[in-house]
């Protein structure tokens, strides 16, 4: 594949999730809605990363069938959690997740 035609698809896969995963957070803020929705939505960003958090947290090694803690996914889940319990922001959690977990590969690496 030439460099051309791999940045061309970089891009606009990049502005593809843009559009159909960030644009949509910034758009709800926007709209009103009726309040059993909001009720709904004020706790949706605590409870989806949790599971998603959560999903990934235990592993259950091959011919083994109790589960074993993954660590790194444990210290990356703590400043998102906190972050997300103080802030309710679906964006701050998601960006702390992903900063954390990336600095904790990064520095087991070395």
């Amino acid at each position: 594949m030439s460099n051309s035609v791999f940045y061309t698809v970089l891009i606009s896969t990049t502005l593809l999730t843009l559009l159909t995963r960030v644009l949509p957070f910034a758009l709800v803020k926007l709209v009103k809605f009726p309040y059993w929705v909001e009720k709904f939505l004020y706790y949706l960003p605590l409870t989806m990363m949790t599971a998603l958090f959560f999903e990934n947290l235990y592993e259950i090694p091959t011919g083994q069938l109790i589960p074993k803690v993954n660590f790194d996914v444990l210290f990356a889940i703590c400043p998102a959690l906190i972050l997300g319990y103080f802030k309710r922001s679906l964006m701050v959690v998601v960006l702390t997740g992903i900063i954390a977990m990336a600095c904790i590969r990064f520095f087991h690496i070395l």
